[in-house]
């Protein structure tokens, strides 16, 4: 081997790497394409989920004394219904009966709760409170 072949193939070596960078661009940005239109996808399908979103519904009756029944629907979430007990005995609430079913994502709760202390708060005082604690979680 000369000088001038080695010099040749150096050159046409060179000239296929230049080519494999330029399909490999291209591909590049064929990929970032399909992932942007993805993405764009995407937040099209969880604006969709928010819209779905299952909103709380509370139901809170006062029987008698210091007894309340109370319902809740809410959206299933990991922990929620410890959360809600954990509420309703800071409340000063015991838990009688309680009643707990799911679906569709959904949880539907329903229980009826006796005041600890003689003192118990207005019904709706309650499903207020609730429904700020509910949103907050």
């Amino acid at each position: 081997m000369n000088k001038g072949t080695i010099i040749t193939d150096a050159i046409s070596y060179i000239e296929e790497l230049q080519k494999n960078v330029d399909q490999l661009s291209d591909q590049l940005l064929k990929m970032e394409a399909t992932c942007v239109k993805d993405e764009k996808t995407n937040f099209d399908k969880n604006d969709a989920e928010n819209e779905m979103k299952i909103k709380p519904e509370i139901e809170v009756i006062h029987i008698n004394g210091t007894k309340l029944w109370i319902k809740i629907v809410l959206e299933k979430k990991r922990g929620i219904i410890t959360r809600l007990m954990e509420i309703m005995s800071a409340l000063g609430f015991d838990l009688i009966d309680t009643s707990i079913t799911t679906s569709k994502g959904a949880v539907l709760v329903a229980f009826s709760a006796e005041g600890i202390h003689v003192g118990v708060p207005d019904a709706a005082q309650i499903k207020e409170f609730l429904f700020k604690t509910i949103n907050n979680i």
